[in-house]
């Protein structure tokens, strides 16, 4: 399969590899098949390593690095044989508490917009059941602001 890869497929496959999976350069360079020197000519043309450091502070990145410490806390609580430790109770608080506070909230008119952009889209491949989910999404809208 890597042969069949153009060059800018595979130099975009191994941008991701990089800096999103976080493998190394000679990781990348065996499963893209290109030369070490390659990757790493890559890496520094296009700041790699700037935008592997972006993500690991990136939300997204943070809300999964707590809710797999909050996990294994959990875990960790319930496979306890003795009396629970009120350190960890406040660990899983504090986990708790920041991973509320990074979540997106969905409000009522970022559905709406959402619903607007992708009705509109889907008119343009079928009319009839755009209207459908037109009627849908009417419903859902009135069900979030009635609670």
């Amino acid at each position: 399969m890597t042969k069949r890869l153009k060059y800018e497929e595979r130099k975009e496959w191994a941008r991701m590899l990089y800096t999103k999976q976080e493998l190394s350069v000679t990781d990348v360079a065996n499963t893209v098949a290109v030369q070490e020197t390659q990757v790493l000519k890559w890496a520094k043309e296009d700041a790699w390593d700037n935008v592997r450091s972006s993500l690991l502070i990136s939300k997204q990145t943070q809300l999964k690095r707590l809710y797999t410490a909050l996990e294994k806390l959990t875990r960790t609580i319930e496979d306890a044989d003795k009396e629970v430790n009120p350190k960890d109770i406040d660990l899983a608080i504090k986990y708790t508490t920041a991973i509320k506070s990074l979540e997106p909230e969905v409000t009522v008119s970022l559905i709406i917009d959402i619903a607007e952009l992708f009705i509109t889209w889907l008119r343009k491949r079928d009319l009839h059941f755009a209207r459908a989910v037109a009627t849908h999404f009417d419903a859902f809208i009135k069900q979030r602001t009635d609670e």
